[in-house]
């Protein structure tokens, strides 16, 4: 095949283009700092690096689920503890005026001290976590138990705030963070045996204290039961929040492999670019400079 001056000539015009369209590529990736501008630099790595966005931004909402449930979980673990301290001093007031020492003045007294301790819990179960109430099951915007009358007359009402409010925290998994109000003040008993210790004491029956107590006892039990279930949930969640963190860590590591330059890198390349830029504009200034007299020398 016959190279002639004008094909020489092409090559090297072709050679310059693509070396500065090369220079360009690389000027933009280090002035962006990403490797990938448009999608036909990369069409499969453009679509990962989307796959990956949409993934990172899936994972956000369950971190915000996450954090959401672990802070309705945390506001349960500090109402049971308050409950399980209730519940010891009510029974201390049980046990010290079930016995014969007690008298009609020190009862009257106790009952006063154990309705508060009534009323403490029902304002417990209408705890409120923004404006919804944290023990409300479905009805959020309900209060869950409401306190009505005093002594021999003290009772409450309930909506029976039933419904376990489950939140997604990773793709196909879901979290209970709280009991509801049924579980923790109805079925455990709590108010109940509150209410009939508070009435007993205020009647002043010594029989009626003793048949009181082991409803106090019973609620006291069911409240450690409900505490270690929520204690368990606040560890899922907790395990939850540390996947989702190193699952996210993993993501945005991928993404900037696929979608961001390495600098140094670039920049070594682009040097050598434009090295060979040069040369090759060198070598065709000589070509486009030759003459037939030159060819003849």
């Amino acid at each position: 095949m016959r190279i002639t001056n004008s094909t020489a000539l092409r090559s090297s015009l072709t050679e310059l283009e693509s070396n500065r369209t090369a220079i360009d590529t690389l000027q933009a990736q280090i002035s962006s700092g990403l490797r990938l501008t448009r999608p036909s630099d990369d069409p499969v790595g453009v679509s990962e690096v989307m796959h990956s966005s949409s993934s990172l931004k899936a994972l956000e909402q369950y971190k915000r689920n996450i954090d959401s449930a672990t802070a309705r979980n945390s506001s349960e673990g500090t109402a049971l503890d308050q409950l399980t301290n209730i519940l010891s001093r009510a029974k201390e007031l049980a046990v010290s005026q079930a016995t014969g020492t007690a008298n009609a003045a020190t009862r009257k007294t106790a009952a006063a001290e154990m309705e508060q301790l009534f009323n403490s819990a029902v304002a417990l179960a209408s705890t409120k976590n923004g404006n919804e109430y944290l023990f409300g099951g479905d009805a959020v915007t309900q209060a869950p138990f409401t306190g009505s009358g005093t002594g021999a007359t003290l009772d409450f009402t309930s909506t029976s705030p039933s419904g376990s409010r489950a939140v997604a925290v990773s793709a196909g998994q879901t979290l209970v963070a709280t009991h509801d109000g049924q579980q923790l003040f109805g079925d455990s008993g709590v108010l109940a045996a509150l209410r009939d210790a508070t009435r007993a004491l205020q009647a002043g029956d010594q029989a009626s204290i003793t048949n009181a107590m082991p409803s106090i006892d019973s609620a006291f039990d069911n409240v450690q039961v409900l505490q270690g279930e929520q204690g368990a949930r606040a560890n899922a969640l907790d395990v939850a929040s540390q996947n989702m963190t190193a699952l996210k860590a993993n993501l945005t590591a991928y993404r900037s492999q696929l979608q961001e330059v390495d600098i140094e890198s670039a920049v070594t390349e682009l040097v050598t670019k434009q090295t060979s830029y040069q040369a090759a504009m060198l070598a065709t200034s000589k070509i486009l400079g030759m003459t037939l007299t030159d060819y003849l020398r």
